[in-house]
């Protein structure tokens, strides 16, 4: 370790069960057959800024990125579980992270020794009454990840420099009275709407999925269908695999999703411009309108963003889009999880003044993180454009030894 953080005048005395209990040493079980890539397979994984990315190098960001998840998540088993099984989401965390580390060091940030002692001794996870137990630092080490001190003093010198990186990205983002009204509003308005809902399922005699299909994306997907057990005492228990009889129906589900949203897409979009024919020629509202061409029109009482509209489905993306209408205004087709709204916006029932003052501060906090972070996940997906990749990454598996 760091000679200064190798120093046992900052040891304290614990109880090995609790890390034990805490965190099992299955954590980086899978990453140590990642090394190199099969004989029939690419001769490396990618490129990024025109060098090329071995697999030894993915092997090692693949590691790094479990260990970040643990130190992120090392008091929620169930969301560490869950995370350390997602292949897809380790790859594209894995491969992200070598782009953002040379686009760190292109950059010229640095992260010195000071700041990797500064984040690892005020980590919860090796505190013990408060204080850093450099015991429980190796022991975590050596049992949860089998990693060296050495090694993963390094990953968090990386890891705080993409977060360095990152927060570079976005420092100039801010968030205007406006667009904080605005989220608040969407945050805390209710709002009613009459509305058209075309669903996916008036689209199930035009759509056939076969018995073929539903087999060949369970034979490439088998990793991802997975099911809950539960113990006798009714508590959730671990995820097993799912066998085809039990994943068939879900994936038959997805698929006819898939084929019938364009033909929903495609009948919304009509209906529309039906629509705002008839009520331009017939000098006719929204509902009447909607009636002369033998649609169906409801309403809705007030909802807010967290409510659930029955057939419609989640209330979020109808409060975005009618926080930027006026009422009386009709809206495009909205595409929804289970077809396609069209809604006339009937009130915005308008937040309470006094107390948007009393939570602006923490409000405007929070609308700041959000921007950010959108702002960041947009700038990396330009960058993405700049490297390129050999292998797929929700399969990165095959490719090793």
């Amino acid at each position: 370790m760091l000679k200064l953080l190798r120093s046992k005048n900052v040891t304290k005395m614990i109880l090995w069960a609790i890390l034990i209990l805490i965190l099992p040493a299955f954590v980086l079980w899978g990453t140590g057959n990642l090394g190199r890539s099969e004989k029939k397979g690419p001769a490396y994984v990618g490129t990024i800024g025109g060098k090329r990315v071995s697999f030894d190098d993915f092997a090692q960001s693949m590691a790094s990125v479990r260990c970040q998840i643990v130190l992120n998540y090392f008091n929620d088993s169930k969301s560490l579980e869950s995370l350390l099984k997602n292949k897809a989401f380790l790859g594209k965390l894995s491969w992200d992270r070598l782009i953002l580390i040379n686009k760190a060091r292109v950059a010229g940030i640095k992260v010195s020794d000071k700041d990797v002692i500064g984040f690892i001794t005020s980590h919860r996870l090796f505190l013990r009454n408060g204080a850093f137990d450099d015991r429980v630092y190796e022991y975590f080490l050596k049992n949860s990840l089998g990693m060296y001190p050495r090694n993963f003093e390094e990953l968090i010198r990386e890891n705080l420099m993409v977060q360095r990186l990152t927060d570079t990205v976005s420092k100039d983002v801010k968030v205007t009275d406006e667009e904080l009204r605005r989220n608040y509003e969407r945050d805390n308005s209710k709002f009613k709407i009459s509305y058209i809902f075309i669903p996916l399922t008036n689209f199930a005699d035009k759509i056939k999925v076969s018995e073929e299909d539903v087999k060949s994306i369970y034979e490439l997907n088998k990793d991802a269908f997975v099911f809950h057990t539960k113990t006798d005492e009714g508590k959730e228990g671990p995820s097993k695999p799912a066998s085809f009889d039990e994943a068939k129906e879900a994936i038959r589900s997805i698929l006819f999703e898939n084929k019938a949203r364009p033909l929903a897409l495609e009948s919304a979009n009509k209906t529309y411009e039906n629509l705002r024919e008839s009520m331009a020629k017939n000098k006719l509202p929204f509902e009447p309108a909607a009636t002369k061409l033998g649609l169906k029109t409801q309403e809705t009482l007030a909802f807010i963003k967290s409510d659930y509209l029955e057939d419609i489905g989640e209330a979020d993306p109808v409060a975005a889009l009618a926080t930027k209408m006026k009422p009386g205004e009709i809206s495009k087709p909205l595409e929804m999880k289970k077809g396609n709204l069209i809604f006339k916006l009937i009130e915005i029932q308008p937040f309470n003044e006094e107390t948007f003052k009393k939570e602006k501060a923490d409000y405007t906090k929070k609308a700041l993180t959000d921007k950010r972070n959108t702002y960041t996940d947009e700038w990396l997906k330009e960058v993405e454009k700049g490297a390129k990749l050999n292998i797929d990454l929700k399969d990165y598996d095959k490719y090793y030894k």
